[in-house]
């Protein structure tokens, strides 16, 4: 073997060491390719700081509302962007009605979002998209948080804490992550200790499926554990 091609295979394992922690820390809720960039260049040194950052548990982000009006449950809705999470929150109101005492609408940011100078930015677009949402949905009383980790495992822990009964989620989530990293839906209705409402797949409202709330493609309310 010569010295240049021990070189390649000593990089290509550097960089595949720093592609899995990447990987790793994605699936504690961190982001995915500020992960891959240090892991590339630190390669297995970066498993240090990966073991010190996986501890690290930023503060949610909360927009406090009053919250008087009587009800028998409260309701948290993950609101991720796409259209289909807005749809559920709606379905859900719409099929519950003044059963709903309290709405609580939550962005799950990655854990390095929450603290850092560069995850500000990432912070004021998700206020901002949890605004217009609560603008679109017109629910009172509605509280806006934003949460941090991994999706689904925030958004449970947060009800527990909480006192939620219900986690409402759409079908489909959004972005690259949900193809790389499996559906936060699937997650938590395969298991998860608060009862989980899910929207519509064609992200459409009840009202606007005439009714039909036992077809496939309307809401339905999964109460595994």
């Amino acid at each position: 073997m010569t010295a240049s091609s021990g070189l390649v295979i000593a990089a290509v394992i550097w960089l595949v060491i720093g592609v899995l922690i990447a990987f790793v820390m994605r699936r504690r809720g961190h982001d995915f390719w500020v992960w891959v960039a240090i892991g590339c260049v630190l390669g297995p040194l970066a498993v240090p700081l990966a073991i010190e950052r996986a501890r690290f548990h930023p503060i949610e982000y909360q927009i406090p509302v009053m919250r008087e009006a009587p009800g028998k449950f409260d309701v948290l809705a993950g609101i991720d962007g796409s259209p289909e999470s807005v749809a559920a929150v709606k379905a859900a109101l719409a099929l519950f009605g003044d059963s709903v005492s309290s709405l609580t609408l939550a962005t799950v940011l990655d854990y390095d979002s929450g603290g850092s100078y560069t995850g500000s930015e990432s912070r004021a677009e998700a206020l901002d998209r949890l605004r217009r949402s609560a603008e679109e949905i017109r629910f009172e009383p509605t509280e806006t948080r934003l949460l941090f980790g991994r999706a689904d495992e925030a958004l449970v822990a947060h009800a527990i804490g909480a006192e939620i009964e219900m986690i409402v989620v759409g079908a489909r989530g959004h972005g690259l992550s949900e193809a790389l990293f499996g559906s936060v839906t699937k997650r938590l209705v395969g298991g998860c200790e608060v009862p989980v409402f899910v929207g519509p797949k064609n992200g459409t409202s009840i009202q606007e499926t005439s009714g039909q709330v036992g077809d496939e493609s309307a809401s339905r309310t999964s109460f595994e554990t």
